[in-house]
């Protein structure tokens, strides 16, 4: 399984989609970058980074990580090359886990640019009130918020493994960036999978009178039942040659 990792880290070098990716994840602060210094808006670093993580967990990570999971799942049977790695001595429900692996692995570098890229352009805007503490804690609220969200998008690697085109998975994380613009703020918000990761890690849940156990299972519920779903169709599907 680790050569397979390896690999996925190889292939990462020439792919398109990790550059987009790293583009995403930089355009939440670039775009609080331009609120701060065209709207005077934000004019602390506590703020920025409070904004960034609220716009990349509720936002623009749900779209990315849809992109994510296509080109994970999906590349192997668009290039043809399933059928080649599967008869390597492995079995199919290691390679799919080694695939969830580079997924979180891919998530974490995310994370690191997003936080990073928040850093620098609150210098750039000449913002006050930096400490280490600040960002540190940020870092720490945006990374489980994404590991939270990464867990409720195994339904996305079952669409991805039934459906290997791309648009899908990119017309699915649109709808849910929408869904979860409209949802955020409403009494039921604790209740949608992809909105409530950002809601436990900011700790805004506890606004709504909701017990952030119900949020935390509806996320394991969602994760559990992708990843049954994927996994059975994965390991029962034949592979055209």
């Amino acid at each position: 399984m680790l050569t397979f990792i390896e690999m996925e880290f190889l292939k990462l070098k020439r792919s398109k989609i990790f550059l987009l990716s790293l583009m995403g994840a930089i355009l939440p602060p670039l775009l609080m970058f331009i609120a701060v210094t065209s709207f005077d808006e934000g004019q602390t670093f506590e703020a920025l980074f409070s904004n960034v993580n609220m716009y990349m967990s509720a936002m623009f990570a749900v779209l990315i990580f849809a992109i994510i999971i296509s080109y994970l799942f999906g590349r192997e049977y668009n290039e043809h090359t399933l059928k080649t790695m599967l008869t390597i001595p492995i079995s199919r429900g290691k390679f799919i886990l080694s695939k969830y692996v580079m997924f979180l692995a891919w998530i974490l570098i995310l994370t690191v640019v997003t936080s990073l890229s928040t850093l620098a352009f609150g210098f750039a805007a000449g913002l006050e009130g930096f400490a280490l503490k600040i960002f540190v804690d940020s870092f720490a609220q945006l990374l489980f918020a994404n590991v939270l969200l990464f867990l409720t998008f195994s339904p996305f690697v079952f669409l991805s493994l039934f459906i290997t085109n791309m648009v899908p998975a990119m017309v699915g994380g649109a709808a849910l960036s929408l869904v979860n613009l409209m949802v955020y703020g409403q009494s039921w918000a604790p209740f949608v999978p992809w909105v409530c990761p950002y809601l436990i890690a900011s700790g805004e849940i506890a606004e709504y009178g909701t017990s952030v156990f119900v949020s935390y299972g509806i996320i394991l519920t969602t994760f559990i039942i992708g990843l049954a779903i994927s996994y059975i169709y994965f390991t029962k599907k034949d592979v055209s040659l």
